[in-house]
Protein backbone atom coordinates (compact mmCIF):
# COMPACT_ATOMS: atom_id res chain seq x y z
CA UNK A 1 0.00 0.00 0.00
CA UNK A 2 2.81 2.22 0.78
CA UNK A 3 4.38 1.32 -2.66
CA UNK A 4 1.13 2.84 -4.57
CA UNK A 5 0.56 6.03 -1.99
CA UNK A 6 4.52 6.45 -2.66
CA UNK A 7 4.52 6.49 -6.67
CA UNK A 8 0.96 8.64 -6.39
CA UNK A 9 2.47 11.26 -4.57
CA UNK A 10 5.64 11.42 -6.61
CA UNK A 11 3.24 11.53 -9.53
CA UNK A 12 1.24 14.36 -7.79
CA UNK A 13 5.05 16.51 -7.13
CA UNK A 14 6.23 15.75 -11.06
CA UNK A 15 2.51 17.73 -11.95
CA UNK A 16 3.11 20.19 -9.40
CA UNK A 17 6.24 20.92 -11.17
CA UNK A 18 4.77 21.10 -14.25
CA UNK A 19 2.08 23.96 -13.87
CA UNK A 20 2.41 27.56 -14.19
CA UNK A 21 4.84 29.53 -11.35
CA UNK A 22 1.82 31.61 -11.59
CA UNK A 23 -0.74 29.20 -10.27
CA UNK A 24 1.43 29.56 -6.97
CA UNK A 25 1.86 33.25 -6.75
CA UNK A 26 -1.55 33.83 -7.33
CA UNK A 27 -3.53 34.88 -4.24
CA UNK A 28 -7.29 34.01 -5.70
CA UNK A 29 -5.76 30.61 -7.10
CA UNK A 30 -7.63 27.27 -5.78
CA UNK A 31 -3.99 25.92 -4.81
CA UNK A 32 -2.96 28.91 -2.68
CA UNK A 33 -6.52 28.89 -0.93
CA UNK A 34 -6.08 24.75 0.38
CA UNK A 35 -2.29 25.30 0.49
CA UNK A 36 -3.13 28.63 2.73
CA UNK A 37 -5.40 26.25 4.64
CA UNK A 38 -2.57 23.26 5.35
CA UNK A 39 -0.46 25.81 6.58
CA UNK A 40 -2.26 27.65 9.37
CA UNK A 41 0.22 26.56 11.98
CA UNK A 42 3.06 27.60 10.22
CA UNK A 43 1.91 31.13 9.49
CA UNK A 44 1.08 31.40 13.55
CA UNK A 45 5.05 30.30 13.81
CA UNK A 46 5.83 33.11 11.36
CA UNK A 47 4.21 35.52 13.43
CA UNK A 48 5.29 34.60 16.79
CA UNK A 49 9.06 34.78 15.76
CA UNK A 50 8.93 37.71 13.81
CA UNK A 51 7.30 39.64 16.76
CA UNK A 52 9.53 38.32 19.46
CA UNK A 53 12.87 39.00 17.14
CA UNK A 54 11.44 42.10 16.26
CA UNK A 55 9.92 43.53 18.80
CA UNK A 56 11.57 47.10 18.55
CA UNK A 57 9.80 47.35 14.91
CA UNK A 58 6.25 48.78 14.97
CA UNK A 59 3.62 46.95 14.12
CA UNK A 60 2.53 47.72 10.91
CA UNK A 61 6.62 46.93 9.60
CA UNK A 62 6.06 43.48 10.89
CA UNK A 63 2.63 43.07 9.42
CA UNK A 64 4.10 44.02 6.33
CA UNK A 65 7.18 41.57 6.88
CA UNK A 66 4.88 38.71 7.64
CA UNK A 67 2.77 38.89 4.84
CA UNK A 68 5.89 38.74 2.53
CA UNK A 69 7.32 36.34 3.79
CA UNK A 70 3.62 34.25 3.62
CA UNK A 71 3.47 35.19 -0.37
CA UNK A 72 7.06 34.24 -0.71
CA UNK A 73 6.58 30.69 0.82
CA UNK A 74 4.05 29.87 -2.19
CA UNK A 75 6.52 31.05 -4.62
CA UNK A 76 9.21 28.77 -2.79
CA UNK A 77 7.08 25.74 -2.74
CA UNK A 78 7.05 25.88 -6.76
CA UNK A 79 10.43 26.70 -6.94
CA UNK A 80 11.48 23.63 -4.09
CA UNK A 81 9.16 21.23 -5.61
CA UNK A 82 10.57 21.64 -8.72
CA UNK A 83 14.29 21.17 -8.19
CA UNK A 84 12.92 17.65 -6.47
CA UNK A 85 11.69 17.17 -10.01
CA UNK A 86 13.43 19.21 -12.81
CA UNK A 87 16.16 17.80 -14.84
CA UNK A 88 17.78 20.06 -17.85
CA UNK A 89 15.07 22.53 -16.52
CA UNK A 90 17.27 23.13 -14.04
CA UNK A 91 19.82 25.33 -16.16
CA UNK A 92 17.63 28.27 -16.82
CA UNK A 93 18.36 29.39 -13.29
CA UNK A 94 21.70 31.40 -13.90
CA UNK A 95 23.94 31.18 -10.58
CA UNK A 96 26.73 33.94 -9.52
CA UNK A 97 29.62 32.40 -7.22
CA UNK A 98 31.26 34.88 -4.66
CA UNK A 99 34.59 33.18 -3.09
CA UNK A 100 34.19 30.10 -4.34
CA UNK A 101 38.05 29.68 -4.39
CA UNK A 102 37.75 29.06 -0.43
CA UNK A 103 35.30 26.15 -1.69
CA UNK A 104 37.27 24.86 -4.35
CA UNK A 105 41.10 24.79 -2.86
CA UNK A 106 40.31 22.89 -0.13
CA UNK A 107 38.46 20.26 -2.16
CA UNK A 108 41.53 20.22 -4.28
CA UNK A 109 43.47 19.53 -1.19
CA UNK A 110 40.92 16.57 -0.17
CA UNK A 111 40.37 18.48 3.35
CA UNK A 112 37.05 17.83 4.97
CA UNK A 113 34.39 20.79 4.84
CA UNK A 114 31.41 21.41 6.93
CA UNK A 115 29.24 23.95 4.75
CA UNK A 116 27.72 25.75 6.91
CA UNK A 117 24.24 27.44 5.97
CA UNK A 118 20.95 29.31 7.08
CA UNK A 119 17.39 27.76 7.01
CA UNK A 120 16.22 29.39 3.75
CA UNK A 121 12.54 28.95 2.47
CA UNK A 122 14.76 28.33 -0.90
CA UNK A 123 17.09 25.53 0.84
CA UNK A 124 16.16 22.81 -1.70
CA UNK A 125 16.35 24.83 -4.75
CA UNK A 126 19.74 26.58 -3.73
CA UNK A 127 21.07 23.31 -2.14
CA UNK A 128 20.27 21.37 -5.61
CA UNK A 129 21.72 23.99 -7.58
CA UNK A 130 25.35 24.23 -5.48
CA UNK A 131 24.98 20.75 -5.63
CA UNK A 132 25.48 20.65 -9.41
CA UNK A 133 28.65 22.91 -9.31
CA UNK A 134 30.26 20.80 -6.46
CA UNK A 135 30.31 17.28 -4.90
CA UNK A 136 28.26 17.85 -1.88
CA UNK A 137 26.93 15.82 1.08
CA UNK A 138 23.86 16.13 2.53
CA UNK A 139 22.48 15.88 6.65
CA UNK A 140 18.76 15.59 7.37
CA UNK A 141 16.09 15.72 10.06
CA UNK A 142 14.00 12.60 8.44
CA UNK A 143 10.54 13.44 7.86
CA UNK A 144 8.26 10.98 10.91
CA UNK A 145 6.51 9.86 7.64
CA UNK A 146 8.43 7.16 6.12
CA UNK A 147 6.48 7.91 2.28
CA UNK A 148 7.14 11.81 2.42
CA UNK A 149 10.65 10.84 3.34
CA UNK A 150 11.41 8.91 0.34
CA UNK A 151 9.78 11.61 -1.49
CA UNK A 152 11.87 13.92 0.10
CA UNK A 153 14.89 11.52 0.07
CA UNK A 154 14.41 10.73 -3.30
CA UNK A 155 14.80 14.91 -4.48
CA UNK A 156 17.58 15.53 -2.78
CA UNK A 157 19.82 12.86 -4.36
CA UNK A 158 19.35 14.14 -7.84
CA UNK A 159 23.28 15.54 -7.94
CA UNK A 160 23.62 15.10 -3.73
CA UNK A 161 26.37 12.71 -3.21
CA UNK A 162 24.98 11.41 -0.27
CA UNK A 163 22.48 12.11 2.72
CA UNK A 164 22.50 11.06 6.04
CA UNK A 165 20.55 11.85 9.07
CA UNK A 166 21.27 14.48 11.77
CA UNK A 167 21.44 11.64 14.53
CA UNK A 168 23.90 9.58 12.65
CA UNK A 169 27.08 11.91 13.80
CA UNK A 170 29.41 9.04 12.93
CA UNK A 171 28.83 9.31 9.39
CA UNK A 172 29.30 13.00 9.15
CA UNK A 173 32.99 12.40 11.18
CA UNK A 174 33.83 9.54 8.31
CA UNK A 175 32.83 12.00 5.63
CA UNK A 176 34.72 14.71 7.08
CA UNK A 177 37.75 12.60 7.42
CA UNK A 178 37.30 11.80 4.11
CA UNK A 179 38.08 15.16 2.45
CA UNK A 180 33.81 15.45 2.16
CA UNK A 181 32.42 18.16 1.70
CA UNK A 182 29.43 18.45 3.63
CA UNK A 183 25.94 20.81 4.12
CA UNK A 184 24.96 22.00 8.09
CA UNK A 185 22.29 23.67 9.20
CA UNK A 186 23.42 25.17 12.37
CA UNK A 187 20.30 27.32 13.03
CA UNK A 188 17.48 25.24 14.78
CA UNK A 189 16.49 24.22 17.83
CA UNK A 190 17.78 20.07 18.13
CA UNK A 191 16.55 20.04 22.02
CA UNK A 192 19.75 18.27 22.47
CA UNK A 193 22.95 18.22 24.82
CA UNK A 194 25.10 18.90 22.22
CA UNK A 195 23.33 22.61 22.60
CA UNK A 196 24.03 25.75 24.56
CA UNK A 197 22.02 28.60 25.12
CA UNK A 198 23.10 31.62 22.91
CA UNK A 199 21.44 35.13 21.47
CA UNK A 200 19.01 35.14 18.04
CA UNK A 201 18.09 38.74 17.43
CA UNK A 202 18.94 39.53 20.99
CA UNK A 203 16.69 36.56 22.25
CA UNK A 204 17.44 33.50 24.30
CA UNK A 205 17.51 30.08 21.96
CA UNK A 206 18.82 26.95 21.80
CA UNK A 207 22.34 26.50 19.70
CA UNK A 208 23.80 23.23 18.70
CA UNK A 209 27.57 22.70 19.00
CA UNK A 210 28.09 19.94 16.93
CA UNK A 211 29.90 21.72 14.48
CA UNK A 212 32.43 22.66 16.90
CA UNK A 213 32.97 19.08 17.98
CA UNK A 214 33.06 18.10 14.33
CA UNK A 215 36.41 20.43 13.92
CA UNK A 216 37.76 19.29 16.69
CA UNK A 217 37.44 15.46 16.51
CA UNK A 218 38.31 15.98 11.74
CA UNK A 219 40.51 19.48 12.02
CA UNK A 220 37.86 20.13 9.04
CA UNK A 221 37.72 23.91 7.34
CA UNK A 222 34.33 25.47 8.67
CA UNK A 223 32.77 27.29 5.37
CA UNK A 224 29.70 29.65 5.58
CA UNK A 225 27.40 29.56 2.87
CA UNK A 226 25.10 32.50 2.34
CA UNK A 227 23.29 32.54 -0.63
CA UNK A 228 20.30 34.72 -2.23
CA UNK A 229 17.74 35.13 -4.65
CA UNK A 230 18.16 37.14 -7.67
CA UNK A 231 15.98 38.31 -10.51
CA UNK A 232 17.51 35.49 -12.73
CA UNK A 233 18.30 33.03 -10.02
CA UNK A 234 20.91 32.52 -6.93
CA UNK A 235 23.75 34.17 -5.89
CA UNK A 236 26.20 32.03 -3.38
CA UNK A 237 29.01 33.33 -1.18
CA UNK A 238 31.38 31.50 0.69
CA UNK A 239 33.44 32.78 3.71
CA UNK A 240 36.13 30.89 5.51
CA UNK A 241 35.01 30.85 9.42
CA UNK A 242 37.17 28.33 10.50
CA UNK A 243 38.76 30.65 13.49
CA UNK A 244 35.31 30.72 15.20
CA UNK A 245 35.37 27.40 16.61
CA UNK A 246 37.36 28.31 19.52
CA UNK A 247 34.80 27.19 22.18
CA UNK A 248 31.69 25.91 21.99
CA UNK A 249 30.43 29.14 23.42
CA UNK A 250 32.19 31.32 20.88
CA UNK A 251 30.70 29.32 17.81
CA UNK A 252 27.17 29.05 19.26
CA UNK A 253 27.27 33.16 19.73
CA UNK A 254 29.21 33.99 16.65
CA UNK A 255 27.44 31.43 14.01
CA UNK A 256 24.47 33.41 15.26
CA UNK A 257 25.58 36.65 14.50
CA UNK A 258 26.75 35.71 10.93
CA UNK A 259 23.49 34.32 10.55
CA UNK A 260 21.54 37.29 11.79
CA UNK A 261 23.76 39.50 9.23
CA UNK A 262 22.70 37.15 6.30
CA UNK A 263 18.95 37.08 7.56
CA UNK A 264 19.07 41.06 7.37
CA UNK A 265 19.59 41.30 4.06
CA UNK A 266 16.48 39.65 3.23
CA UNK A 267 14.47 39.14 6.11
CA UNK A 268 11.45 37.38 3.83
CA UNK A 269 13.55 35.22 2.61
CA UNK A 270 14.04 33.18 5.92
CA UNK A 271 13.11 30.30 7.40
CA UNK A 272 11.08 31.86 10.04
CA UNK A 273 8.60 28.70 9.80
CA UNK A 274 10.57 26.71 12.33
CA UNK A 275 10.13 26.97 16.15
CA UNK A 276 13.87 28.37 16.68
CA UNK A 277 13.02 29.48 20.69
CA UNK A 278 11.16 26.21 21.51
CA UNK A 279 13.25 25.30 24.51
CA UNK A 280 14.07 28.96 25.28
CA UNK A 281 10.53 30.42 24.56
CA UNK A 282 7.75 27.72 24.46
CA UNK A 283 5.16 30.70 25.23
CA UNK A 284 5.74 32.80 22.70
CA UNK A 285 4.09 29.35 20.23
CA UNK A 286 0.82 29.05 22.51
Amino acid sequence: MNNIILIALISLTKLLSLLPKSIFTNKNSPLWRLIGKLMKKRKKVITANINHCFSEKDKNWRKVLIEKIWEDTFLALYENNFAWNAGNKIKKYKCEYDNEQILINAQNNKEGVLLLFRHSIFLELSARLISEKFPIYGMERPNSSEVIQKIIKRGRLKTMKGLTSNSNVNQLIEWLKEGKTVLYGPDQDYKNKRSVVSKFFNQKCLTTTVPYNLKKITKCKLIYLDFFKTSEGYKFIFEDISTIADSKQNFADKINKIIERSVIKAPEHYFWHHRRFKSQAPEIYD
